[in-house]
């Protein structure tokens, strides 16, 4: 079987960087469910954090895993560009939302090559947090890990192996350069920003625009500003590199109504010409109103 220096290299020759974690990391692991709720504001998302990571374990595995592989690709910005009475209208859709699909693909031909080697999906554990550990990243205030020159542009994705590993377990999880720089804190629109590395994901614009549920009241209009998720502590981070949207996806006039109107599905052509684009399909429930609002605000 080969060895975990081997799999990380035919990793990196993917365009991947990697690392393992021996199972001993579990402990850590543990510790950091048993103690979240302390370290950040106790909310409802806290707590189904905590028990997904519960219900997941003891591992249901038909191997014994020896460790975790971590691994991160590097995810570009793309835009949504509408049509709207003769003037365009751009849409940020930051890293992360489109090709994922793609990205896990190429990890799983890469790994289902090597001899010897099995693996299992890793289920309910923060893979921030496993890379941050294996010491492959490290969180920023903001929550986002950080992958060297990569920054926060970044794809995360982790397996249980039978690969053995004698690597240390990280204890600096966060970058140090964050202790100096509070720019994502002074800019999220929803201030769900604070001095701990557990930020308060009741108030995080994207979490909020994730999911289907009706926008809280409290939330600034002017807020919203991209397809999916949220840039505004990522755009302005120093660790980032420049956020590249030249992977576009334009809409005629036609369909830039069709995706603006009030109706909760897009007609089946656009919604296949969306989906051909890379855009995640679990999101597709989301779009219409996330474009709506971020219009408005742009027309604010």
């Amino acid at each position: 079987m080969l060895t975990a220096e081997q799999i990380i290299q035919a990793l990196e020759a993917a365009g991947f960087r990697a690392a393992f974690l021996p199972m001993c990391a579990m402990e850590q692991v543990n510790e950091h469910y048993d103690t979240l709720p302390q370290r950040g504001p106790d909310t409802k998302w806290m707590r189904g954090m905590v028990e997904r990571f519960r219900s997941n374990q003891p591992l249901k595995l038909d191997f014994e895993p020896l460790s975790i592989l971590v691994a991160a690709c590097p995810c570009a910005g793309a835009k949504l560009v509408l049509n709207k009475k003769g003037k365009s209208v751009e849409i940020p859709i930051p890293p992360g939302y489109v090709d994922v699909s793609k990205v896990r693909r190429r990890m799983e031909e890469t790994l289902a090559d090597e001899q010897g080697y099995r693996s299992g999906e890793v289920k309910g554990i923060s893979l921030k947090l496993l890379a941050a550990l294996s010491g492959l990243g490290q969180y920023g205030r903001n929550n986002i890990c950080y992958v060297g020159d990569w920054g926060g542009y970044c794809r995360l994705e982790a397996r249980y192996t039978n690969v053995p590993c004698e690597a240390p377990v990280q204890a600096q999880l966060r970058m140090e350069a964050c202790e100096a720089c509070g720019l994502c804190q002074k800019v999220c629109p929803t201030g769900a920003i604070g001095e701990t590395q557990v930020i308060d994901a009741s108030r995080c614009l994207c979490h909020l625009n994730e999911h289907k549920r009706i926008m809280p009241r409290w939330l600034d209009k002017a807020a919203h500003h991209t397809l999916i998720g949220c840039m505004r502590c990522q755009e302005y981070c120093p660790r980032n590199p420049p956020f590249d949207t030249s992977h576009a996806l334009a809409l005629d006039e036609n369909e830039t109504k069709q995706l603006l109107s009030r109706g909760k599905k897009c007609p089946k052509a656009l919604e296949e010409k969306i989906l051909a684009f890379g855009y995640e399909d679990w999101a597709m429930p989301m779009l219409k109103r996330n474009a709506r609002l971020a219009v408005k605000a742009k027309e604010a």
